[in-house]
């Protein structure tokens, strides 16, 4: 075996000593797994920003899965999703980066930073989030009461004032909860359905026994009946939300941000909205985008370093730029497809590129976050949960929901062979 000479040994010693120190010895590349699509773009404008350390993106359809299976850790992931218990234990603290000044906790909101707390350690980083709102005729803005919000109360008495009908069929209807399943499911969490990660899935009865007979009401009391609301959608709802509401036959329309803000600008010209609420709690949409990483990670300073360039006002005016001048911005809305979880982002930057969020960002109190819920919650909740609530609402309602979305639930995981 070839020995080295004494001579260089204290040399070599204290260069590995030094590389060591300062992290050279640390792969500056690191991969991050993503479902965002835009945080590609985001990975190269870091790359061009410096030279010292580069990020090699890779979109994971199902992020928290690709955690959970692959042997080859990545040293960061951005996505949804990630407090689920299939991926939380797989992410290192980063309460450090606030204690060393190299990120602002002050400058996020504080419930969405709240969600990314585990047992008192913060482990994930909230990056962007979305609302669901309530869009109208500009004519019909001065009849809100708030300039922020539109409470569920409210709402249902302007909608029952523009329902009008002829030989007993409705020709105008105001608004019918049942035209947008998604907007029912937020009238429950309104209602502190409180649906939250078990076994798969766990709720407040309470909650969901007053949200839905809160809609059931809506639909008799209202406008006649479900079937009524059933009848008038298949006769003159075939087209986008939006236009519905700008021809006249609606006087409401239901969208989460997302969508809304992906429509171009003139063609929202002649359209209002307010954040949907109830007692001034607007219910951030159940898929808020946290960046984690990995304990495992091979790269943390790299992924240290995109961290702290991303959450800079700086960053991500220059990313809304970025995104208006390569025309981004047309297919998807602001930063990582919502808004920043940084508030003076969206107070001062989203206005210049969406002009009629001007004025209308809600504070940052009435934002109502979700609780940790389990990875497979999209496709659970479209599958499951808002066919059942069509159903409930509709003319041969199950005698219990309660246990008929657990039996629906043990039979939808049994075919995907959960149970």
């Amino acid at each position: 075996m070839r020995s080295t000479h004494p001579l260089f040994a204290p040399i070599l010693l204290l260069a590995a000593l030094s590389l060591g120190a300062c992290g050279i010895l640390e792969s500056p590349v690191a991969l991050m797994y993503t479902d965002v699509p835009e945080m590609a773009l985001y990975a190269a404008a870091f790359n061009i920003s410096q030279n010292r350390y580069k990020i090699h993106v890779s979109f994971e359809e199902n992020l928290p899965e690709s955690l959970a299976k692959r042997k080859d850790k990545p040293s960061l992931a951005i996505g949804r999703y990630l407090k689920s218990a299939e991926s939380r234990a797989q992410f290192q603290s980063l309460d450090y980066l606030f204690t060393e000044l190299v990120i602002n906790q002050s400058a996020f909101y504080p419930s969405l930073l709240e969600l990314g707390n585990l047992d008192g350690r913060q482990v994930l980083l909230p990056v962007s989030f979305n609302l669901p709102l309530i869009l109208f005729d500009t004519s019909r803005d001065k009849e809100i009461k708030d300039n922020f919000v539109i409470g569920i109360d409210e709402m249902q008495a302007l909608s029952a004032s523009f329902n009008k009908s002829v030989k007993q069929s409705y020709t105008n209807m105001g608004f019918a909860p049942r035209w947008y399943p998604d907007f029912m499911y937020e009238l429950l969490r309104l209602n502190n359905a409180n649906f939250i990660e078990g076994s798969p899935l766990k709720w407040n009865k309470a909650g969901i026994d007053a949200g839905m007979a809160y809609l059931r009401s809506w639909s008799t009391t209202l406008n006649g009946s479900a079937l009524a609301e059933d009848d008038f959608q298949f006769k003159y709802l075939y087209l986008p939300e939006h236009r519905s509401v700008q021809e006249g036959r609606i006087a409401f329309s239901y969208l989460n941000s997302s969508r809304y803000f992906a429509i171009p600008e003139e063609r929202r010209a002649s359209l209002s909205f307010r954040w949907l609420a109830k007692d001034g709690a607007v219910p951030v949409a159940d898929d808020p985008v946290f960046a984690g990483i990995l304990r495992s990670s091979p790269a943390k300073s790299a992924a240290e370093a995109f961290l702290k360039w991303f959450f800079s006002e700086e960053t991500q005016r220059a990313l809304l730029e970025d995104a208006r001048r390569y025309r981004s911005m047309e297919s998807a809305f602001g930063l990582a497809g919502g808004f920043s979880s940084i508030r003076a982002v969206n107070e001062k930057s989203f206005p210049l590129y969406y002009p009629s969020l001007l004025g209308k960002m809600p504070p940052a109190s009435y934002l109502k976050t979700v609780a940790s819920l389990p990875s497979v919650w999209p496709l659970m909740k479209s599958e499951v949960l808002l066919p059942l609530l069509l159903e409930a609402t509709g003319s041969n309602p199950p005698q219990d929901i309660h246990a008929e979305l657990e039996k629906r639930l043990t039979a939808w995981l049994m075919r995907r062979g959960k149970r």
